[in-house]
């Protein structure tokens, strides 16, 4: 089987030269680039055409989810692996949103970083239980559409009607149903109940997946703020 090619993202030179060593002692991995500043990743990845990035989440010259989108214009196969010292919700919560399928510290060892980047490479997602926005990380990371699935997902977001729409913006914010209903002055059961019509145009189960499809850059709708990691019924 072909190794896996993979590019590293970071701005620290020695962490990047003892990665690419690390990643040399494995027959599975074949690295073919690296990047220095999160405005340099997307031409590489272009160039390479790996298919798993390991990028560092904070970057000079960068915005982790407008690289994540990037990257996924140049290269639309390529697979990201978030390799960070950063545990906090926003931070989680915002690779998933820019479409990362994996999300490790820095702190992993060697066998565990090449375990996720075959799980990411393999189509799949890998976060570390411990870290404090983990569900939502695979909610998201399971959710998160294709190029095709984000054409379809505007087009229901468009269905909404304009109330549907403002609540379904306090939701990716992440309001619970009670904080919306305070914030337009409306019931708690009356969020409810919108919260169900949403979901049905929207063909989602659950606040996570509808969120993301107002979160989508590529929609024409304002973007709000990162989800936060607040759960409310509905």
């Amino acid at each position: 089987m072909a190794a896996i090619k993979v590019v590293i993202a970071d701005d620290h030179t020695l962490f990047r030269e003892g990665l690419r060593r690390i990643l040399s002692l494995e027959k599975d991995v074949l690295v073919v680039g690296e990047a220095a500043r999160g405005d340099e990743v997307p031409g590489v990845v272009e160039r390479a055409k790996p298919e798993v990035l390991l990028l560092d989440l904070k970057m000079p010259k960068a915005d982790v989810v407008q690289t994540l989108l990037e990257v996924s214009e140049k290269s639309p196969a390529t697979k990201v692996l978030i390799l960070t010292a950063f545990s906090e919700d926003e931070n989680i919560l915002n690779a998933a949103k820019g479409g990362a399928k994996g999300y490790v510290l820095k702190g992993i060892s060697s066998s565990g970083l090449l375990q996720a980047i075959k799980a990411v490479h393999g189509n799949g997602i890998w976060v570390d239980k411990e870290l404090p926005s983990a569900e939502a990380f695979e909610e998201i990371a399971q959710a998160h559409p294709n190029k095709t699935g984000r054409d379809s997902g505007s087009e229901q977001v468009k269905n909404l009607t304009r109330r549907e729409l403002e609540i379904l913006r306090l939701v990716a914010e992440g309001l619970t149903n009670e904080e919306i209903g305070k914030r337009v002055f409306i019931s708690e059961k009356t969020v409810k109940t919108h919260l169900t019509n949403i979901f049905d145009k929207l063909k989602v189960n659950n606040r996570f997946k509808a969120a993301l499809l107002i979160m989508n850059p590529a929609m024409d709708a304002p973007h709000p703020t990162p989800l936060a990691r607040k759960k409310g019924r509905g």
